[in-house]
């Protein structure tokens, strides 16, 4: 149940960090023109990290024995409550 518990919280990441990269849009677009280079840099790296993350998330989901079967994860988070 833990590694299930920490890859929710891994995707819960990943969508912060995507409210962050579509929220910093506005920014970037109402940057000063000595300010956009730096803003822009700034957001590539966030979509960057998102990418890895996402990457990372989905590998450990892959890893995870309960990804290719709900049913027994759920039986087994059942049964150990």
């Amino acid at each position: 149940m833990n590694n299930f518990i920490k890859i929710v919280k891994r995707y819960e990441n990943i969508s912060r960090l995507g409210t962050k990269i579509i929220n910093n849009r506005d920014l970037v677009r109402r940057s000063r023109p000595e300010e956009l280079s730096e803003e822009i840099k700034k957001q590539e790296e966030r979509i960057d990290e998102f990418s890895m993350e996402i990457k990372k998330a989905n590998e450990e989901w892959e890893k995870n024995p309960y990804s290719k079967n709900w049913k027994n994860f759920f039986e087994s988070s059942i049964k150990n409550s």
